[in-house]
Formats: C-alpha cells, sequence, structure tokens
C-alpha cells in the first residue's frame, strides 16, 4: 500500500514538472510573438487584405467602406475591374427609355463575359408619378440591399406633369424643388460603400409637348449625380442630339450616318442604345482603374 502511495506521489511530481515546463510548440509560439509585437507598428495591412477582410466571392455591398479599397488592387478604386472569373454586377432599369442601355447590356452580355446583368425596365413611369409606380418604394425594397456594384438609372421620360397633391405648374421653382427631393431620396435609398450609381440623362425630345422636359430635368439630375464619390451622370443628349435638338441620324465616327432614334421622336435606335451603353461603360471604367 505504501509503495502503490509512493509511486501516486512521484507520477503526481513529474506530471506538475511536466505542465510547469514550455513546451517546444509554446517555445517556438513564443518566439514568433515577440517579434511580431516588435514589428507591428511596421505591418502594411494593404499589402495583405486577407489577414483582416473576407473573401471578395462574398457579397458586402452595404458594409464597411474601407473594405472596397483594401480589396482594390491599387487599395483606392471604386470598383473591381470587371473580369470573365470575376464579372461586374450591373443592373440597369427605368421607364422605356431605359431600353437603350438595357439593349446595350444585354449584348455585351453575351459578347463579353465581365458583365454579370440584371434588366428591370418598366414602361409609363417616372420620378412624378409615384402613384402610378413609386421607384424608391421599388428600389428600396427590390434593388436597394442587392448584390449590385453598378445600377444605371434611366428614368424621365414621362415626368412633364404635375405632381399629384404637390408642384402642379411644370418647371416652377417648386415643381423643380420637388423633382430634386425625389431623385436625391433615390440615390440616398441606392447609394452604397462599393457601389456606383450612374443617372443617364434624358435626351432630346421631338414630340412638340416633351420638348421642354429635358432642359428641366438634366439640371437636376446632373446636379445630384454627377458630382458624387459613388454617383456618375451620362449627358445622353449631347450623344444623340449633339445639336440640342432631336434628330434621327447623326454623324458617326467614320463620317458615316448613323439612326440613332425612333420615328416616335422619344426612343432610341439600336445604335443610339449602343452609343448610350457605350458612355456607361466608359463611365464605369473610371471607377475601376487599377492603377
Amino acid at each position: 500500500m505504501k509503495f502503490r502511495f509512493g509511486v501516486c506521489v512521484v507520477v503526481a511530481i513529474a506530471m506538475c514538472w511536466i505542465a510547469a515546463k514550455p513546451s517546444g510548440a509554446e517555445n517556438q509560439e513564443s518566439e514568433l510573438l515577440a517579434p511580431t509585437s516588435v514589428r507591428s507598428s511596421e505591418f502594411d495591412p494593404w499589402g495583405a487584405p486577407h489577414h483582416r477582410w473576407p473573401s471578395l466571392t462574398d457579397s458586402h455591398i452595404g458594409q464597411e467602406e474601407a473594405y472596397y479599397h483594401w480589396s482594390r488592387r491599387n487599395r483606392t478604386s471604386l470598383l473591381p475591374e470587371g473580369t470573365q472569373t470575376n464579372p461586374l454586377s450591373i443592373w440597369v432599369g427605368g421607364d422605356s427609355l431605359a431600353g437603350g442601355p438595357a439593349l446595350g447590356f444585354r449584348e455585351l452580355e453575351r459578347k463579353e463575359g465581365r458583365w454579370l446583368y440584371t434588366e428591370d425596365v418598366r414602361k409609363s413611369t417616372g420620378v412624378v408619378s409615384d402613384w402610378y409606380f413609386d421607384w424608391a418604394q421599388h428600389l428600396k425594397q427590390q434593388v436597394a440591399d442587392g448584390p449590385y456594384e453598378v445600377i444605371v438609372l434611366s428614368i424621365g421620360g414621362n415626368d412633364w406633369q404635375g405632381f399629384r397633391g404637390g408642384p402642379s405648374e411644370k418647371g416652377s421653382a417648386q415643381w423643380t424643388q420637388e423633382y430634386r427631393q425625389r431623385v436625391q431620396e433615390i440615390l440616398r435609398i441606392l447609394d452604397r460603400p462599393g457601389r456606383l450609381v450612374i443617372w443617364v440623362g434624358m435626351p432630346h425630345f421631338r414630340t412638340p409637348f416633351m420638348v421642354p422636359l429635358p432642359d428641366a430635368v438634366n439640371p437636376i439630375t446632373k446636379e445630384v449625380f454627377g458630382n458624387g464619390e459613388r454617383s456618375a451622370w451620362v449627358d445622353a443628349a449631347s450623344i444623340v442630339s449633339p445639336n440640342g435638338v432631336w434628330t434621327k441620324e447623326i454623324l458617326g465616327e467614320n463620317g458615316e450616318l448613323l439612326e440613332v432614334r425612333t420615328d416616335d421622336g422619344t426612343h432610341y435606335q439600336s445604335n443610339g442604345a449602343r452609343l448610350i451603353t457605350a458612355a456607361v461603360v466608359a463611365a464605369i471604367e473610371q471607377y475601376w482603374v487599377t492603377g
């Protein structure tokens, strides 16, 4: 019995000695941690973003803004460059005039693998007629929190009308203020870190009652979208109606006549749609410069 008790005491003492002595692994860990604490002020997190930020294959739209800078090649671009392995997620929507860039991006998606494209075109809608279709509410509920890195809006072709329950005199100071507030609200709803929101301005029209529309709404939408860090404005009028009035044809780069508008005096022909889309793509590319 005494022998067994003695053995137990010896074993217990040995175990305590082993537990008290640092293991080889612990010694190695101490050696690794020590120089790290010394170098902490020199650590360059920009050179190793994966140490802090999650995988780029996940969607982080609307989360920490610094993440997007860390995850870009030059650490400053708003957008990543779209590639076949990592296509850029783009949403295009609005009234029937949005059919222009919608057509263009449908073609681009077939030809190029750098786009992941979603389309939402709703005829006869607008900023003013929220009683008919409320774009702000729709964007808030269906689009704003989606995994879209680029959102392209073309809304306004039906807006030369008074507000229900609001300013009824088209183009008046009160009408302009209400229109500006609604456009600002749309941008506020869609604005997210790591996302570019593009507004395509109105072209000129042939239908007499619509002629004043571009001059009334384009300055408003350009003011709201044209100077933002995460927004851009595309001047459709200068592309398809460069002389300041509606025209069916324009001169192409090689001097050929290009039919850019339809006979209804409002919508884009396929050539016009491609030109508008090219301008949108150029705006996007300014935000994915890789340095």
